[in-house]
Order: structure tokens, then sequence, then C-alpha cells
């Protein structure tokens, strides 16, 4: 049957919180009937443009006015020019749109009270631990997730008269630099060491945790640490984290809810908040009562451990088998051998039409020369260069870009989620990977790193190949006449030596012709040196164009040479038969213009160690000139 399809917008797949409230969207538009196609991009807070160009490209990819509907993960949004570009994508749009944790105009919103979650925290620490002393690491500037955070601290602080001073606050990022730099800002401070230090997230958190305890300070003894989210990190690290936990995966089955209800023309709530908990664990010394014991816990973390382990042991081998490659072949022969270790339910590597000429038969002017539009563009149709499926590969029809891919759009069986991520290098798009139902993806930093990599190492064979080109041309430019394109003496000399090898080799037989345009002073006087370069560029083209297996070398200025391997005497003599039409028939074309007359001779040479060129030249030059003279004579007869 055909199933209704929910496109979800997102980014930072990477962290347990993202991954359930995927879940929960997952759980319960499955449910409903609706295929997931998760379109998902890697970028932070203070990511380099280039590559934020490549990654937030994916979301140009699909047609979303085929779409039944659209949710957003707004809330990591932390870049304004992606914020705008998804404003600007979403504006026009009939369906109904769902924005988790920042709110979009015109969309319905789900969010978390973490206002009052993390409003209740700091309150513990002033009227639980009696401290007033406590240092603020915010989340990235602007973003409504930190904003809210942040204000929660100012006014319990404010309501229990602790002023609020500017050196007890730090800008973080929600990654490691803000961790670090709130650390340090610490520790440089002129003021009292804090009582307690609360952070925007669990990452910060345990940054700064680490590198106060490397410094000697203790935690909770000296100070207590918090952080949000609830991480598996937190709650892994020694200390455990005292931390908030947003209901994430209800969070994704809500915002699926709202969306499907609206979908089907029921009346909903344009807003939805859900409350937050805090989790008070080791950082603080008021630790709940763990829900698992410790030998359970030990046994999570081995078996995680050891699941990352064979990870990264089998995308260290992906690494080796593509450095030994040297084409898109060996590329893809690679990835199919990696993709069959973690065996997917379904995955496919799409890319543009007309990859393989476009990437790597251009040469580097003209691919240099593209505009940014051309180089982040998805081509109209696309096509699988690898479709694995229930653990064998198999072929797929081009189909067009606009739906992503076009199993979403056709009768099955059963509700899928699909998963886009897209293949660049940079602001160079190659293409995306679908992954089907697939965990690999999922709260995996290993699939940041393996995106990267697998777009990195086109680009490498991209560069390859350029220089590669590059070198030919060179080789070309070196070994070519300019004005008529045959080869020149450098040509000749190393082709000669390739016909004497392989005539040696084969006992096989070499003709060589020197041919002379008639009459080229005569033509330069009468109609110019223009009209003269003309005929000697038209007697190279009727050269080339009949000589299939021979290379055509200008000599001199009016002189050619014809010279390649034959296996019988009337391959020569057909060959200057068609020249002599070829002549006719150009000749027959000039209307007051200069008439083009070659005189020409050849030998039939069995080479051997003796035979050099100079002697293969002078014979076919003699025999040249003999049919010059006898052109003359007739001349001067008629």
């Amino acid at each position: 049957m055909r199933h209704k399809n929910i496109a979800v917008l997102m980014t930072a797949l990477d962290s347990e919180a993202q991954t359930e409230t995927l879940r929960g969207i997952e759980q319960y538009g499955k449910g409903c009937g609706y295929n997931i196609a998760v379109f998902l991009w890697f970028t932070g807070a203070f990511e380099k443009e280039k590559h934020n160009a490549g990654e937030i490209n994916i979301i140009d990819l699909p047609d979303l006015h085929l779409f039944d509907g659209v949710i957003l993960f707004s809330d990591a949004l932390h870049l304004k020019n992606n914020r705008e570009k998804i404003a600007d994508k979403l504006k026009d749009l009939t369906c109904p749109v769902v924005c988790i944790g920042m709110q979009f105009e015109n969309a319905y919103y789900v969010g978390t009270d973490g206002y009052s979650a993390m409003k209740a925290l700091v309150e513990h620490y002033i009227v639980d631990h009696k401290m007033s002393k406590i240092h603020f690491v915010k989340g990235v500037e602007g973003n409504g997730n930190a904003e809210e955070r942040y204000r929660a601290y100012v006014d319990a602080l404010t309501e229990h008269d602790i002023p609020i001073v500017p050196d007890r606050i730090t800008q973080g990022d929600f990654y490691v630099d803000g961790g670090e730099l709130a650390a340090k800002e610490i520790l440089n401070s002129s003021l009292p060491f804090p009582e307690a230090i609360v952070c925007a997230n669990d990452i910060m958190a345990i940054t700064v945790c680490d590198i106060l305890m490397e410094k000697g300070y203790h935690v909770p003894g000296d100070v207590v640490i918090s952080g949000y989210d609830y991480s598996v990190e937190g709650q892994n690290h020694y200390p455990r984290l005292t931390t908030i936990r947003s209901r994430s995966f209800e969070l994704g089955e809500k915002s699926c809810e709202i969306l499907i209800d609206a979908i089907n023309g029921k009346n909903t709530d344009k807003e939805v908040l859900l409350s937050d908990e805090i989790v008070y664990d080791e950082s603080c010394g008021c630790q709940d009562k763990s829900t698992f014991d410790e030998e359970t816990k030990r046994k999570m973390m081995y078996g995680a451990d050891i699941a990352r382990r064979n990870m990264i042991h089998q995308m260290l081998m992906l690494d080796k088998s593509i450095m030994e490659g040297a084409t898109f072949h060996d590329w893809i022969v690679s990835l199919k051998e990696f993709i069959e270790q973690i065996n997917p339910a379904e995955f496919y590597c799409c890319i543009n039409e007309e990859f393989e000429d476009n990437v790597f038969e251009l040469d580097l002017i003209e691919q240099e020369s593209m505009d940014i539009d051309e180089r982040l563009g998805y081509s109209e149709w696309v096509k699988a260069a690898i479709a694995y499926q229930n653990g064998m590969f198999k072929t797929r029809k081009p189909f067009l870009s606009k739906y992503a891919f076009d199993d979403l759009f056709q009768d099955t069986e059963q509700c899928k989620t699909y998963l886009f991520s897209p293949l660049h290098y940079l602001e160079r798009n190659f293409g995306y990977f679908v992954f089907v139902d697939s965990e690999f993806p999922l709260n995996n930093q290993l699939y940041i790193s393996w995106l990267i990599n697998m777009g990195d190492s086109i680009e490498n064979m991209r560069k390859q190949c350029m220089l590669q080109n590059a070198m030919r041309r060179l080789d070309e430019m070196y070994i070519r006449d300019s004005l008529t394109n045959t080869y020149n003496r450098f040509g000749m000399e190393r082709f000669f030596a390739e016909i004497k090898q392989k005539c040696r080799m084969s006992k096989g037989m070499m003709q060589l012709s020197f041919v002379d345009v008639d009459n080229l002073k005569k033509i330069n006087d009468a109609y110019g040196h223009e009209a003269g370069d003309g005929i000697i560029y038209a007697a190279a083209t009727v050269l080339q164009e009949e000589a299939t297996k021979s290379y055509v070398i200008r000599y001199g200025g009016d002189e050619f040479i014809v010279m390649g391997r034959i296996n019988n005497p009337d391959e020569i003599e057909n060959y200057w038969k068609r020249v002599q039409r070829r002549i006719k028939e150009y000749n027959s074309s000039v209307k007051n213009g200069a008439e083009l007359s070659m005189s020409y001779g050849y030998e039939i040479f069995n080479i051997d160690a003796k035979t050099t060129l100079e002697d293969c030249i002078k014979v076919a030059d003699q025999k040249m000139y003999v049919d010059k003279k006898k052109k003359k004579k007739k001349n001067k007869k008629d």
C-alpha cells in the first residue's frame, strides 16, 4: 500500500536526547501508517562556513511540497544563516509544520519547560546547600533553550537577593570548547572560587569537571557541578552528573501526534510544553538511588565499549582499503565491504547524474569555474551507485531527486525510517547516503567521522584525477602542434620507438608516408598567410580523420609524416585513396579560394634493431619528391 510521508529536518543526531526524540517520532508515526524521512546534517555553533554549506545542502534535496507534514528540530539551529535558509524553505508549504525546541512563524510548537527545572536546580544549591557563589555556563547565544536556562539562573539569584556578577557567567557553546573556556575563566578569576558551577548542558559540565579535577579540585567536595540533558556520558562519568532530564521520547511522540492530527484536520494545541525533571547525583552529593546496580552498569558500559571498538576497527579497515584504491570503482568496492560488515537493513549510496564525468573527467579550469549553485546542486535525476537490501546488493533504476528516494512514494508493505545524510567535501556536493531502519547513524559520534571521511576520500580521488588529467594535457601540449593539433617531432620520436618495439615483438610491418602541401608559397602570395594556414590545417584534418591506425606528425611548415603499423600493403594504398577522395570533396566546396593539393611518398619497412627513423624518413622523402616532380611535369604540359 501507499503510505503517507513525514519529513524530519534535524541536526546533532549524535546526542542521546535528539536520538530519543527521533525514536518517539518514529514509533508514533509508523504506528499511524507514516514513513519517516529524516534529512540530517551536522553543524555546530562555530561551524566552518564551507563545510556548513555542504551539510545544510541536504534540505535542498527533497521537494517538501510532496510530503504530508514536516517536523523541524529547531532547537539545534545554532547558525543564523541556517535558520534563515530553513525558514525560507518552510514559508510556502501548505502542509502542517511542527517545530521542536524553538518557535517558527505559523508553525506548531512542542518544547520542554526547561526554565522551571533549571530554576529549581539553582534554588536547590541556594536553599539546600546554602550557596551564593554560583557560576553559570551559558549555551549558544540566541538559542531558545540556552536563553531560557540562563534566565532561570538570573531569576533564581534575583529572587534570593544574590547579586548577578558578570564575571561568574561564561558564554559557552553547548560543546567542549565552552566547557574549556569556563574552566579557564574560573581558574584565572580574581573572585573567590565558586561553590557551584551550573552548566547549560552535560557536555560542558563534564569538561569543566574533568579540568578542575586534573587541577586538584574535588567534586563535590570543593565545588558542585551540574549539567542538563541526562546524557549517557554524564551518567557514566565519575562523579556521575547531577543534571536535568528532558522527556525526549515523549517530546517526539507529542510532536508527531500534533502533526498527524493537523494533517487529518483535527483541532490541536498550537503550543505544548512538557515538564523536565532534576536528577540529583554524585556531582552535587545528593544522588538518588540508581536505577541499575553498579554491576549492571558495568556490563552495559563494557558491551558498548566492545561495539565501539569493533566499529572503529571496521572504519579503519575501510579507510585503508580506500587509500589503496585509485578509482571510483575501487571506492565503491571498499564501501560495499564495509556495508556488508555493519549489515544495515537497507543502504543506498546515491550520486548525481553524470557523477563520474563531472567529478573525475572535467579538468581543473572547468571544475574551478563552477559557481556555488553548480557545486552544491543536486541533478534532476540520481542513481544508486550502491543498493543494499536484506543482505544483498541489487541494482536500481535512476529516480527523480525531488523524491529523495522513490520508495517513499510507491507501494510498500510496511512503514520505514529513511535517514538521508549528505555526501560532500566542503561546498562540493557528490550525492547522499540513505540508511533505512538502521541503528548505525543513531547517537553515534563515529557516524560524523565516517561521513566526513567518505567525502574526503572522494575529494582526494577528484584531486588526483585532476592532477593526472593536467599532466596528460601538459604531455599532449608537449607533443602536439598548436596550429593543426597533429603531433610534433617530440611525439614522432616517441611513437616511432613504440611502433618499433611492437613490430619487433610481433614481426609486423611499419609504413611511413612523407607528405608535402603543394603550392603553399603561391597561396600565401595570392590569398595571404591566413589562407596558407587554413590550407595547412585542412591538410592536417584530412590526414588525421582518415588515419585511424596511424600517427600524423607535422614535420615542418608544410610537411607531414604519417606512420603506423600495418598488416598488409593494401592498408596504406586504401588510406591514400581515401585521402585523395577527401581532397576532391574539399576542393569542390571551395569557391574563388585556395585549393588543397598534397604530394606524398611512402615505404613499407620490416623493422629490426638497426632500423632508424632518419633512414625511414629519407626513403619516404625521396619518393615524395618523385611524386612532386610528376605533378610539375603534368602541370607544364597542361
